[in-house]
């Protein structure tokens, strides 16, 4: 199966060190080195940028793909019980044309950060339509843009349940889903499944955003060095931050 991704100079190391590597056997990478200079902190011009041509590469690989299954993942991801046959599976029991990464349990936005997807006319004219969204509104990423369109004005039948309205742009409607929660993000919440298909290092905050997910990573070899105590203290660690009264 093949496997894309993109980033810039200042995610090589993400790329190069936890994604490359863990990679399973039976996908094919394809990655794209954008050269766009920065630090890459979130929303930041050049994350912004970077966004905007990594949709244009997501247009092209499904054009490229015609009836194919393929995965877009972002580089801040590690690999762990992953599998092309069970990706697959997944896509294919679901009945859906795209299966996205959910952004939380407790809300229905998905994380464009990690997607499997069936290469299909009517999921290259909705990409297309990201595409021309983002061009319109300087200050957005395509997960917000995509989460307008899949959720905020009801363009598609979502995990099964009929939207209230149709996007009058498109003569059908993409019928997406979600991925098991085995396909964690780090604002799920935490501790992460014990057995992860992946972990993706996406929650960070203000600046140093590249050394927060590997702070991320370093933690879970701890705790996967370590085990369950390890994974204890992970959690007790975070309690005071959690009752401390804010300002």
């Amino acid at each position: 199966m093949l496997l894309y991704c993109c980033y810039t100079p200042a995610h090589a190391g993400l790329y190069r060190e936890i994604f490359l590597p863990s990679v399973p056997d039976g996908f094919e990478v394809r990655a794209t080195e954008i050269p766009i200079e920065g630090p890459g902190d979130y929303l930041s011009r050049e994350f912004l940028d970077c966004i905007r041509k990594k949709i244009d590469l997501v247009v092209r690989s499904i054009e490229e793909n015609a009836d194919d299954v393929i995965v877009w993942s972002d580089v801040d991801i590690r690999f762990f019980r992953l599998t092309d046959d069970g990706l697959r599976r997944e896509l294919t029991s679901s009945g859906k044309e795209i299966l996205f990464q959910r952004e939380s349990p407790r809300m229905p936005d998905v994380n464009t950060g990690f997607f499997v997807c069936r290469c299909s006319p009517t999921l290259r004219k909705f990409f297309s339509t990201v595409r021309e969204q983002l061009r319109n509104r300087a200050d957005e990423n395509e997960q917000m843009a995509v989460n307008r369109l899949l959720i905020g004005r009801g363009y598609v039948k979502a995990a099964g349940k009929e939207p209230s309205t149709r996007n009058p742009a498109h003569e059908t409607a993409l019928d997406w889903g979600y991925l098991p929660a085995t396909f964690y993000a780090r604002t799920h919440g935490w501790p992460p499944p014990k057995n992860p298909a992946i972990y993706h290092a996406n929650y960070t905050k203000g600046a140093d955003g590249i050394g927060q997910k590997f702070s991320q990573f370093k933690e879970i070899d701890v705790i996967n060095r370590l085990g369950p105590p390890a994974r204890l203290w992970s959690i007790l660690r975070r309690i005071p931050r959690k009752i401390r009264p804010r300002p």
